[in-house]
């Protein structure tokens, strides 16, 4: 790739696998990543991922198999990720903290018939038994394989086995879909969107772009893999042949020596972690990093110059998604306007209209449609909802379902999202999944979820409960159903047991005025009541001075 961005570049040499054999070819010796004190060479990797793709295809895994994966980031998943790219198969990651009804859902959406799991997850799989019948064969990371027979299992560690570690002799069209990455559905079940090999791809080279990236460069990936972001970390690193340092997950607590001892000078700051690192005492050196430029998104106005200015970094800001890529940015020499997310790409088109699809007046508030100027710079649609599909991409552009503005010099702003879905910490929220698992207590008879702002970022999760007559619950059994059933990042913060809800005449549920009330004063926090996320479990703590941390 020699640094080329995106603009530069035949799009047929714009997927997972050209740009992972092309550096490979080019400078084998050159190290790719660090895992610990661990430093992999881009050659080492490849011959991994070549060994890796043939045992996985003497398992019956080929052209358009789609893989279920389960895994905590690691240099095995990266591995096994280029290895199904380069079989052409159809890689299906599943959120880690996913199990019961919403792990079945994105199986059975997701078409996989072969999934491959760390250990301390397979209990989760074997617990679905029939209910996932078209999954025949599960690799097992770590561990003994399970009793159950309902599954074929076997052990990681034949994909690591000795064969041919030579670049394999499989065409694979750059337009053929690699990935199902599911984001949260509204007046639904989450969807999946079908992302190609040129996407995948182009995504980690529009990520180069906006940062400015440069061989030089040290990215620092603590992003998960069922994660857009985890991959187009690993694409940009490879394309522009810098480094990357690779970390299961982020620690508040160890970050800037992460970032001292690995020399990063590039890193994603999603959610509310640019206001978790102010958070922390100042310390003499804090502008004395490595650090170049910080991924911030949001980019929250009200510590925007401050964080720049103690970090020492340039704050760099888009508007994006699973679906669009990163049409809106804010590159280092963009200038910046407080609280915009930047302006329009050079690679697509952004509009912002009314509910009729008609653009509207400059400074007017509406929905953000998209558009690309290039081919395959967009998902290639919701994997088994067609429908979905065609109404969020009618009219030729993709409707966002976010609300937005533009000023007359071409700044976007992000003002609200116009669906029920929500963001905490990074993690993207379905209302209705929430709504559907909390109904699952036998007591309630009707539930509704709402985002909140945060005080750190982004949105805290309430839910507000219709309780069935002649029945009573209390908060906090709702709080400890939620937590049996749903993923800890989707346990709602706020509680509240209502009467009845705001409706419209035909009886829906009017949630923009419970948003706009907010969280009253007999509203139950289980903040107060010393009930915290931590380390992506619910831990009770009543001497916590109330920071949530995940």
């Amino acid at each position: 790739m020699d640094g080329r961005y995106l603009r530069d570049l035949d799009p047929a040499d714009v997927s997972i696998v050209r740009i992972l054999e092309e550096r490979a070819d080019r400078a084998p010796d050159s190290v790719f990543f660090t895992w610990h004190d661990t430093m992999v060479t881009v050659g080492e990797f490849n011959r991994t991922v070549n060994r890796t793709a043939r045992n996985l295809a003497a398992k019956g895994v080929g052209n358009g198999t789609h893989v279920v994966i389960v895994m905590d980031t690691s240099p095995d998943y990266l591995a096994v990720w280029f290895a199904l790219a380069k079989l052409g198969a159809v890689e299906v990651p599943v959120n880690t903290a996913y199990h019961g009804e919403i792990l079945r859902h994105q199986i059975v959406t997701g078409r996989a018939t072969f999934g491959i799991v760390d250990a301390h997850y397979v209990s989760r799989v074997v617990d679905l038994g029939s209910e996932v019948p078209a999954l025949a064969d599960v690799v097992v990371r770590g561990g003994s394989l399970p009793d159950a027979t309902h599954k074929r299992w076997h052990a990681f560690d034949d994909l690591l086995a000795e064969a041919d570690d030579d670049n394999l002799d499989i065409e694979v069209r750059y337009d053929s879909v690699a990935g199902v990455i599911f984001t949260s559905g509204t007046t639904g079940p989450s969807k999946g969107v079908q992302l190609s090999h040129h996407y995948q791809a182009a995504y980690g080279l529009m990520y180069a772009e906006v940062n400015r990236l440069r061989d030089d460069d040290v990215i620092f990936n603590f992003m998960p893999f069922f994660h857009v972001s985890g991959k187009f970390l690993t694409i940009a690193t490879l394309a522009m042949n810098a480094r990357m340092h690779l970390k299961e997950r982020l620690s508040i607590s160890t970050f800037w020596d992460d970032i001292r001892s690995f020399g990063v000078t590039n890193f994603i700051a999603v959610g509310g972690v640019c206001n978790m690192l102010l958070a922390q005492p100042p310390h003499p050196d804090d502008s004395n990093t490595s650090v170049r430029t910080v991924y911030a998104v949001p980019d929250p106005a009200d510590i925007h110059r401050e964080f720049e200015q103690r970090f020492g970094c340039s704050m760099t800001t888009v508007f994006g998604s699973t679906e669009v890529g990163l049409p809106i940015f804010r590159s280092p020499e963009d200038g910046y306007s407080p609280g915009s997310c930047g302006r329009q790409s050079p690679y697509y088109e952004v509009k912002i209209v009314d509910d009729r699809d008609q653009e509207v007046p400059v400074g007017t508030s509406g929905e953000i449609v998209v558009r690309s100027k290039l081919p395959y710079l967009l998902g290639s649609g919701y994997i088994g909802m067609p429908e979905q599909t065609v109404e969020a991409w009618r009219n030729l552009w993709f409707h966002s379902g976010d609300r937005g503005r533009v000023d007359a010099d071409g700044w976007f702003w992000f003002v609200d999202r116009s669906s029920d879905s929500m963001r905490r910490r990074g993690e993207n929220i379905s209302s209705f999944e929430v709504e559907t698992l909390v109904c699952q207590h036998p007591s309630v008879a009707e539930a509704v979820v709402v985002a909140t702002p945060s005080s750190v970022g982004e949105d805290e999760v309430w839910a507000l409960v219709k309780v069935r007559d002649g029945m009573h619950v209390e908060p906090q059994e709702l709080m400890e159903h939620c937590a049996s059933v749903m993923p800890y990042f989707m346990i709602p913060r706020y509680y509240d047991i209502v009467e009845e809800f705001p409706r419209t005449p035909t009886a829906k549920v009017e949630k923009y005025k419970i948003r706009k009330a907010g969280p009253g004063p007999n509203t139950w926090d289980r903040e107060a009541h010393g009930w915290h996320l931590r380390r992506r479990e619910l831990v009770y703590d009543p001497d916590d001075g109330g920071v949530t941390r995940a």
